[in-house]
């Protein structure tokens, strides 16, 4: 059965959502079930959340400091609650069975955006590995899922923060732009009260060709699957206040 359209406002002088976000998605899939409650953090126009809604009435919430950004994801996804806070500094009763996130990761080292927004969005100082993988163990019921992506490249430190801080990782997976490139991201599910060994599932490649210019059959189907189309607004054009 095909899936339906997913239609997203997103800030055309901010961050949009990219294909890592729909690559994580069709990883976690496997993962979530019906009425689950599912946390997405740092959830930008709300794209994973809105997805698991619509694929698996999941109980969303999600959470977004810009307060921009968090209009938009509440405009995207309406039967949902929508948080705008630092996830670092918000406090809840409640705890998920899924927390599901795309969250910033690239070094202060990084040429950083002229677009605040965009440094936010994407630099790990607005969410430090640490503090985020210790926060997610506070909201996250003892058995839940802590299913993220990251930077390949900061994977060392990945698996050591989640085993440091309790977390065991237990499934991952690689994704590379071509089959001779090395891998630009890494997915990950893990959880607390786990003792599983790590599975490394096969690695997804996004492209073939050397020029890089089609899109690889696995990823033409995750597109395909996704069903996503973006209707870009300025920030100055969203009145907060109404």
């Amino acid at each position: 059965m095909a899936s339906s359209l997913v239609r997203l406002y997103q800030l055309s002088d901010g961050y949009c959502y990219n294909s890592d976000s729909l690559f994580l998605y069709n990883f976690a899939k496997p993962f979530l079930r019906k009425n689950q409650s599912l946390l997405d953090v740092g959830c930008g126009s709300g794209i994973l959340g809105k997805l698991a809604k619509r694929d698996f009435d999941i109980t969303l919430t999600m959470i977004e400091r810009d307060e921009y950004m968090t209009f938009l994801a509440q405009k995207n996804v309406l039967d949902s609650q929508v948080i705008c806070r630092d996830f670092l500094e918000w406090e809840s009763e409640e705890r998920f069975d899924v927390l599901l996130s795309n969250p910033p990761f690239y070094r202060c080292e990084i040429v950083p955006s002229k677009n605040t927004r965009v440094n936010h969005a994407r630099n790990e100082s607005s969410l430090p590995i640490r503090d985020f993988f210790y926060k997610a163990k506070r909201v996250l019921k003892p058995n839940g899922s802590f299913i993220f992506c990251y930077d390949a490249k900061e994977a060392h430190r990945v698996f050591y923060e989640l085993k440091n801080i309790g977390f065991n990782a237990e499934i991952a997976r690689f994704v590379h732009p071509r089959i001779e490139k090395e891998a630009t991201l890494v997915m990950i599910k893990a959880r607390i009260q786990s003792k599983s060994s790590l599975k490394i599932l096969p690695p997804l490649f996004t492209h073939i060709g050397k020029n890089q210019m089609q899109n690889s059959p696995e990823v033409q189907a995750i597109y395909a699957e996704c069903q996503t189309y973006s209707l870009k607004v300025h920030s100055s054009d969203i009145d907060l206040e109404r």
